[in-house]
C-alpha cells in the first residue's frame, strides 16, 4: 500500500495480502468454487460479463479470513443467509448493495450481519478487502472481555463512511496484517498472537456498532416496552405469545411492535428468541456431552422443532449447540 490514504487506508497498486495469493484466473467458475470452499455460506453465486481478470489473496486466521480481491470487470456476488459477519471495504472503485441501494466508495465499509444475504455488485475497476469473522468469535469476545452475553444484531446492511473514527483503527489493523502476511516467523505465525489479532478485530466491530453489546437500559425505555421486557424475562421458560404481550402492554399489537422496533431495533418475537438462545447457551457452557439431551433442552426453552433450534443457534453464535457443549468447562 502506498502513502496516499483514503479513510486511513491506502489505494493499492496491488491488492493487499499479496504474499498469500490463492487465485489468479479469467474463469468465473474458478472464483465461485474457491469462495464456496473458503466461506461457510456454501451457496455463493457469481454473475459477470466480459473478460474477467480475477486476482484473490487470502490471510487466514483460525476464526477469520481476510481476502484481497479484484475482478477486472463488473461482477455480481450473491450468497445464501450468512453464518458470519462480513465486511467489504473498497480501496478503489465502488461496490453497490442491490436490495437496499447502499453504495460503498473507496475507503467506506459495508457490513453484513449473520442471518442476512449478500447481494452486491462490484463495479469495474474495484479493488477491495473482504473480511469474514465467525459469529461465535464475537460472542466469545463479549463474554471474555466485556462480561456480557448480550448481542443485539442489527437488521439489514450497514454503511460506514470514510470519516468514521473506527475505520481509522480498522485501517491500522489491516495494514498490520498486510505487513505480516507471508512472514513465517512473524506475528501471525504465533497462535497466541493470532488470537489477540482476532480480538482486536472484534473490538473494532464493537466500536463500529456500539449497540451490539449494549444491553437494554430498561429504565430508559418507554413504559410499554419496559413492562413487556420485564414480563418476558420473568417468564422466559414458559409459553409466550403475542396476545399475552399485547395484554401486558395495554396497547395494540401494532403499537407494541412499533415500540419494540423503535426502542430495541427488533420485534417482540425475535427478542424472545434471542433471550432464549442466550439462556440455552449459558446452560450448555456449564455442562459436558452426555449431561444433556439437546432436543429436551430446546423444547424446554420453547423450540418445538429441534431443526429450527439448531439453525437459529448456529445463526446466532456461529457454531452448533453440540459444539458449544463439547468445549472444555
Amino acid at each position: 500500500m502506498n502513502t496516499t490514504t483514503i479513510g486511513g487506508l491506502s489505494p493499492p497498486k496491488n491488492i493487499p495480502f499479496a504474499a498469500e495469493p490463492v487465485l489468479r484466473s479469467r474463469n468465473i467458475e474458478d472464483a465461485e468454487a474457491l469462495l464456496n470452499n473458503h466461506l461457510e455460506e456454501r451457496r455463493i453465486s457469481l454473475g459477470g460479463r466480459g473478460t474477467l481478470d480475477i486476482d484473490f489473496t487470502l490471510q487466514s486466521l483460525p476464526q477469520m479470513k481476510l481476502f484481497g480481491a479484484q475482478w477486472g470487470r463488473e461482477v455480481r456476488v450473491s450468497s445464501s443467509p450468512l453464518n458470519s459477519w462480513h465486511g467489504i471495504l473498497p480501496l478503489q472503485g465502488t461496490i453497490s448493495s442491490r436490495p437496499d441501494g447502499l453504495q460503498a466508495n473507496a475507503g467506506e465499509l459495508l457490513v453484513f450481519s449473520p442471518g442476512h444475504e449478500v447481494d452486491v455488485t462490484w463495479h469495474e475497476g474495484v479493488k477491495a478487502i473482504v473480511i469474514t469473522l465467525d459469529a461465535g468469535l464475537l460472542v466469545d469476545h463479549l463474554e471474555r472481555h466485556h462480561q456480557t452475553h448480550a448481542l443485539q444484531c442489527p437488521t439489514g446492511t450497514l454503511l460506514f463512511d470514510r470519516d468514521h473514527r473506527a475505520l481509522q483503527s480498522l485501517g491500522s489493523l489491516l495494514r498490520l496484517v498486510d505487513s505480516e502476511t507471508g512472514n513465517a516467523s512473524g506475528l501471525l505465525a504465533n497462535p497466541t498472537s493470532q488470537s489477540h489479532v482476532q480480538h482486536l478485530f472484534c473490538e473494532n466491530l464493537l466500536q463500529l456498532i456500539p449497540s451490539l453489546h449494549a444491553e437494554p437500559q430498561r429504565r430508559l425505555l418507554p413504559g410499554t416496552v419496559k413492562r413487556v421486557i420485564d414480563y418476558i424475562h420473568a417468564h422466559l421458560d414458559q409459553p409466550l405469545d403475542i396476545a399475552q404481550l399485547v395484554s401486558i402492554s395495554g396497547t395494540s399489537r401494532r403499537s407494541l411492535e412499533q415500540a419494540f422496533r423503535n426502542g430495541l431495533g427488533t420485534s417482540p418475537q425475535r427478542y424472545i428468541q434471542s433471550c432464549r438462545l442466550l439462556a440455552v447457551r449459558k446452560v450448555l457452557q456449564k455442562h459436558q456431552p452426555g449431561d444433556l439431551q439437546l432436543s429436551a433442552l430446546a423444547f424446554h426453552w420453547g423450540f418445538a422443532q429441534p431443526s429450527h433450534f439448531t439453525a437459529a443457534y448456529k445463526q446466532a453464535f456461529g457454531e452448533l449447540p453440540s459444539q458449544t457443549l463439547a468445549k472444555p468447562l
